[in-house]
């Protein structure tokens, strides 16, 4: 999975270089365009793209970590027209996805939509999952009495008392057998 295609021209003064693209049977097309040079007037300069701010223990190669925080609502939580983040294949494990502020900020709530493909894969919501921010080097739980729900088709909030942090984890417990996965992650304050 790439990141959006800046404008193009991109300012270069390197030589124009034709490519030659051969397309491979059944094979998934991995690039859709191409970002063209020039030094014209009109062309712009590049710019680094800025790392994403989640990450995970581990994500299958189909999906992608960005999807948990794109802002694509869910129509259900065996949703498949939107990207979404999975553990694939990892069964039965404890794993865990973060979300980095880049700066310091207080947060008080979270809300999780889980995906769960009941009838159609192997993904469920988890057994049991819980929510730390990070404390200097340390990630502490949060301090709540709400309840980590599992439920389906919704979201999941969980209420807590505010943390001012530069990031939230969740730790997240699968149930055996099957994986898991997040369609969308929202951070309230």
């Amino acid at each position: 999975m790439v990141g959006k295609l800046q404008a193009s021209p991109i300012k270069s003064d390197a030589p124009t270089e034709n490519l030659t693209l051969i397309p491979m049977g059944c094979a998934r097309l991995r690039i859709s365009s191409f970002p063209v040079i020039g030094s014209g007037p009109d062309a712009h300069e590049w710019s680094t793209p800025k790392p994403s701010p989640v990450s995970a223990s581990h994500c299958f190669e189909s999906d992608s970590v960005d999807a948990m925080v794109d802002g694509l609502e869910p129509k259900s939580s065996n949703d498949h027209d939107i990207p979404r983040f999975t553990w694939w294949d990892h069964r039965g494990s404890s794993e865990w996805v973060q979300y980095d502020f880049g700066a310091r900020r207080e947060v008080s709530s979270i809300q999780v939509y889980w995906f769960d493909d009941t009838g159609a894969g192997s993904c469920r919501v988890p057994e049991s999952w819980k929510v730390l921010y990070q404390d200097g080097e340390h990630w502490r739980p949060v301090e709540t009495s709400s309840e980590f729900g599992t439920r389906i088709d919704t979201y999941n909030r969980v209420d807590f008392k505010p943390v001012q942090t530069t990031g939230l984890r969740l730790e997240v417990r699968l149930k055996p057998g099957v994986s898991g996965g997040i369609l969308e992650w929202k951070v309230g304050q």
